[in-house]
């Protein structure tokens, strides 16, 4: 007996003698205890033997007589052409047919493996965008398969997850390579500015990824702009695993609005086309106004703020921080920071703004700043002291101290459906709370406790007057909701996402249109956001046509991040047009692209070595192997037979 057993042998007698003791000490005498008790402590050896989780003797529950699996790669880069001619997946096809006839079941994997039936497997095509073979090893594991023959280009985008899945697998793992080195360019990387000006010329950056080039040869570089070639360039190949990088100079645009932007790539005899366009869209001459904040004192605010601003509401953004004397520190990434900005030009893009963003208002501020505040229509304020929220239009007393926490049960709000699908509980605290001078008899949308107990505070204050629209923040460190991935960040945006839409929905903004895409260009395998900000739980009709053909014509619902989510669509360029259900006029329209680049062949076919576990050298203990005990149902039943018989004879003798 393993130690492990022995381990599992001690708790299920101490599980058997706890559950004696629950009912010759704790409980009444009652007649049948024994027979209660027994099955209370058979209920507590099953749970742990669901724990330990062994394998069933007898084999597979699926697949051949001998538990062979057949792992076959259905990823992009097995469509590459083999130099003979044949592509890889050709020949991949032969030899997993081959295998299967001699008795193995075939599983495809790719981003989620799925069991294919050898005659249906000719009508399969590798079109998977990431080749992950860890989840096909253990789905192959969960079936019982006594060995895997995993066949594959070796381009795996988990290699060392899958090397650590192998080795603690319970069967043999065979790896056949499909296929050699492909001679290929492609295009890891293009970036072309969102938005341009007439007159003045684009640059892009382009980083290109090459294998089995020779010497002399040239990647040749082609930039369309719509139908017309603006640039033709030639790049010298790097090693595998290294990218060739450029900046591109492009002519002024043609044209304004938005404009679509292609970037061809080519080398002779290259044999994988899918990585060899790649498009971007660009706005020419854009509307003046978007998204501009003006930091008045260093925070981590603004940092997590203006990017999700900007994606929430399709808004361009920028954002400048106040240094010494009248100069401004350019926010944002790469190109965007720049040299400091003069305060002329800080106070011309606030006052042509269409959301203004003030953080650490307060005493000493310049005059300009509070007259700025004044005459927009629409803010997101927040205070530093008493002094900001009341150049705010809000009365506060001095900061409270200690650590606030949003409470999780919302009251009705203009926020409230936003954040009706967010998770309140464990939020990071906040902090320098300015409680009202005067409590409101309105609800406030994020109602504060110090230390989850006590009175509420008003962490937020909304406020309209004479059609100008005020968001003023009485709480510091909302960033911290930002810091971390999962429910903290989506409660973060959920929570932006109420506020602009709100900002938004106010009456000097219906001639803005802001529904639209998140983004222009989508891969084919990923569904497509469409922004609705001030339309949270809206029914919108959207409708895609190529050309004069519509290809979708459907209602989609604004969640309370303000998205609505369409299905992946088929490569092609689309055009959209956006209206609310049982409302006459166009909220948005425009152009999008579903586009199926791939970046199959920047991974490198994977040098790792394949093996199985310990029990898996063809010993007797691997050859009796076979599913894990959770995958069979008799447990769960049998589990909840004997709750039941144990409830019932309980009730019978008066025992609740």
């Amino acid at each position: 007996m393993t130690l492990s057993w022995l381990a599992f042998g001690i708790l299920a007698a101490g599980a058997g003698g706890f559950a004696a003791w629950i009912y010759v000490r704790r409980e009444l005498p009652i007649p049948r205890r024994g027979l209660l008790s027994t099955i209370r402590g058979t209920i507590l050896v099953l749970v742990l033997l669901l724990l330990w989780d062994p394998r069933l003797p007898g084999g597979p529950r699926s697949g051949s007589g001998d538990g062979g699996w057949v792992l076959l790669d259905a990823s992009a880069s097995m469509s590459a052409v083999a130099p003979q001619g044949d592509t890889d997946w050709a020949s991949a096809l032969e030899r997993a047919a081959e295998l299967a006839g001699e008795g193995g079941q075939i599983l495809l994997f790719g981003e989620v493996p799925r069991i294919v039936q050898l005659d249906s497997l000719g009508s399969v095509l590798p079109e998977e965008s990431a080749s992950r073979l860890t989840p096909a090893l253990a789905r192959a594991a969960e079936a019982g398969a006594r060995s895997v023959h995993v066949l594959s280009d070796l381009r795996f985008d988990d290699p060392v997850e899958a090397e650590i899945s192998s080795g603690r697998s319970p069967f043999e793992v065979e790896i056949e390579r499909i296929g050699e080195p492909v001679r290929n360019v492609g295009i890891a990387r293009f970036e072309l500015s969102p938005r341009a000006e007439s007159g003045q010329p684009l640059l892009v950056d382009v980083a290109l990824f090459s294998e089995e080039t020779d010497a002399g040869d040239t990647l040749r570089v082609e930039v369309w702009e719509e139908e017309r070639l603006v640039a033709s360039v030639g790049l010298l190949p790097v090693e595998p695993g290294l990218l060739a990088t450029a900046t591109i100079r492009l002519p002024p645009p043609r044209d304004t609005g938005w404009l679509r932007y292609r970037l061809l790539v080519s080398l002779p005899g290259d044999s994988f086309a899918p990585d060899d366009t790649k498009s971007a869209f660009t706005e020419v001459d854009p509307a003046d106004g978007g998204l501009v904040l003006l930091s008045l004192v260093p925070d981590w605010e603004p940092r997590f703020l203006l990017p999700v601003l900007s994606q929430i509401t399709g808004l361009d953004a920028s954002g400048f921080l106040r240094l010494s004397g009248d100069r401004y520190l350019r926010l944002g990434a790469g190109a965007d920071v720049g040299p400091p900005a003069a305060e002329a030009e800080v106070r011309e893009a606030l006052a042509e703004a269409d959301i203004v963003i003030l953080h650490g208002l307060g005493a000493g501020v310049p005059a300009w700043v509070t007259e700025t505040l004044a005459d927009a229509p629409r803010t997101i304020v927040f205070p530093a002291d008493p002094d900001g929220a009341r150049a705010s239009g809000v009365e506060v007393l001095p900061p409270l101290d200690g650590e606030w926490y949003a409470t999780p049960d919302l009251p009705p709000s203009a926020l409230a459906a936003s954040l009706a699908g967010a998770d309140l509980t464990g939020l990071p605290p906040l902090t320098n709370i300015l409680p009202r001078q005067t409590p409101s008899t309105a609800p406030t949308p994020i109602p504060l406790q110090r230390q989850g107990i006590g009175a509420a505070e008003a962490g937020l204050v909304l406020d309209e007057n004479q059609g100008r629209r005020r968001a003023v923040v009485l709480a510091s460190g909302f960033w911290r909701w930002a810091f971390r991935e999962g429910p903290d960040r989506e409660a973060y945006r959920r929570l932006w996402a109420g506020v602009s839409g709100w900002l938004l929905a106010s009456a000097p903004q219906e001639g803005i249109r802001t529904v639209g895409p998140a983004q222009r260009v989508w891969s084919a395998h990923d569904p497509m956001e469409w922004r609705a900000p001030g339309l949270i739980g809206a029914d919108l009709g959207l409708t895609l046509a190529v050309g004069d053909s519509v290809v979708m014509d459907t209602t989609v619902v604004v969640d309370g991040a303000g998205l609505a989510r369409t299905r992946p669509l088929p490569v092609a360029e689309y055009s959209y047009r956006i209206t609310r259900v049982g409302e006459e006029g166009s909220l948005g329209n425009g152009r999008v692209e579903s586009e199926g680049h791939s970046l199959e062949l920047l991974n490198q076919a994977a040098d790792i070595s394949f093996s199985g576990s310990d029990e898996a050298d063809g010993g007797p203990a691997n050859r009796a192997a076979g599913p894990p005990l959770r995958t069979h149902p008799a447990p769960y039943l049998l589990i909840l037979v004997l709750l039941s018989s144990e409830w019932i004879g309980r009730r019978r003798g008066g025992l609740r």
